[in-house]
Parts: C-alpha cells; structure tokens; sequence
C-alpha cells in the first residue's frame, strides 16, 4: 500500500493506493482519498488538511496497520509539511490582528454612522427651536388681536386697527425679517400642505426613507469611484 499524489491545475490531491497483481499484471487498487489542498498550500489549509488526515487514517485503521500509517504520513509530509509551531503562533498574531483590525473599522463605521445621527438631531432641534420660538410669537400676536375683537365688541375704545388687514405680502416680509427666503416659504408651504393631506407621521418617513436612500446611492458611487482610479478618499468629490 502506498501514497499517491495526483496535480492539478491549481490542488495537488492525495490518495491511499493498494497494488495487485490480476492475471499476471500489477493493478493499483484506490483504497481512500486522503483529501487535497491549494497548491502552494496556505498555512491555514495545512492545518486543516492534517486535522483530516488523521481522523481518516484513523477511520482506516481496520485495514492499514501502525507500521503502514506511519509511511502514509511520512510521504505525506514531505510533499504537504506539517505546520510547526512558529508557524501557527505566527498564524495565531495574523488573525488577532486581523481581528483587531476589523473591529476596530466596525467601532469607527458606528462611531461616524452615531455622529451623522447627532448633526441631524441637532439640525433638527435648532428647526424645532426656531419654530417653536415663530409659534409663540404668533400665538402673542394672535391672542393681541383676539383681545382686541372682545374689547371692540364690548363697545370700548380700542387704538389702531384702521390700516388695511395683513395681507400675503406682510406674511411674506414677516417670513424675510425672519431669514426666510422665498424657496423656504414655498417649501414650509408644501409641508403644510402635504402634512394636512397625508399626516406629519407619514410625511416624515417618507423623507427619512428617502434620505436613507440617496445617502446609500452617494455611497454605492463613490465606491465605483475608488474601484475605478483607487484615488485617495480626501481627493474624492460629489461631482
């Protein structure tokens, strides 16, 4: 019984063979593949393929003797060498610090994914902050001219209120002497109206689904860009 190995293109294949003789000729009987690896085969693949030399020799031992097995890893190592010690300790710091490596990237894509989050809940809290403080100023001047109904009803004397009422474009230098300008009138407008007509709930995931999606599209072709001339990120642009 002998060892054979069997190269291909890219494995080198290993197999226990018997020899017998059948009318006069010598026949070569296959008794078990012994598994195959990369050729060159990498240190992680020697570890795996000896881990399973030895459990099938082991599961052979009914037909192949100490003696026999010996041989079989004998010509096996000289062709697939067993990994040393300095070998797998060397394995050992590569995947630990491959390991480091991938967790620390995954702790840095979180760390700027919560930062992206905080600048929204901070844009949109300074929003909320502006409207909160044009809705009080409003709900004052409101309850002025509510005031002012019940005091005219009442009969008494009330000063002013003989000009013309307010019209669009007092509404419009209102919202100007606020910083607005005319694109931001039309678009608080809109969001009124589709507020009205669809509910602030489902307005607002549509803009955050939305959002969500042109961000991955921004992504998906910046990586085409990085695939296509590896130019560094900082040298990247939107254009």
């Amino acid at each position: 019984m002998f060892t054979r190995f069997r190269q291909t293109r890219h494995r080198l294949h290993v197999s226990l063979v018997e020899p017998r003789r059948l009318n006069g000729k010598v026949h070569h009987e296959h008794v078990a593949s012994l598994g195959s690896v990369e050729t060159p085969p990498s240190v992680p693949e020697r570890i795996a393929f000896w881990q399973k030399l030895h459990d099938r020799l082991g599961k052979l031992s009914n037909r192949i003797d100490a003696a026999t097995q010996g041989k079989v890893l004998g010509a096996v190592h000289a062709r697939i060498a067993m990994v040393t010690a300095d070998e797998q300790r060397a394995l050992q710091l590569e995947n630990a610090e491959a390991d480091a490596q991938f967790w620390l990237n995954f702790r840095d894509m979180n760390a700027e994914t919560v930062e992206g989050h905080k600048g929204l809940v901070a844009q949109a809290e300074r929003k909320i902050a502006d409207g909160q403080s044009a809705t009080a100023n409003a709900a004052a001047n409101a309850a002025i001219a509510k005031e002012r109904i019940e005091r005219l009803k009442r009969g008494e004397n009330v000063e002013g209120g003989l000009g013309k009422p307010l019209s669009w474009e007092d509404w419009e230098r209102i919202m100007r002497e606020a910083g607005l300008t005319a694109a931001d009138m039309r678009y608080a407008m809109q969001v009124n109206a589709v507020s009205d007509a669809f509910g602030f709930e489902t307005m607002l995931e549509a803009i955050l689904d939305a959002k969500q999606r042109a961000e991955r599209s921004v992504v998906h072709r910046l990586h085409r860009r990085i695939k296509q001339s590896a130019a560094p990120r900082s040298s990247i642009g939107l254009t």
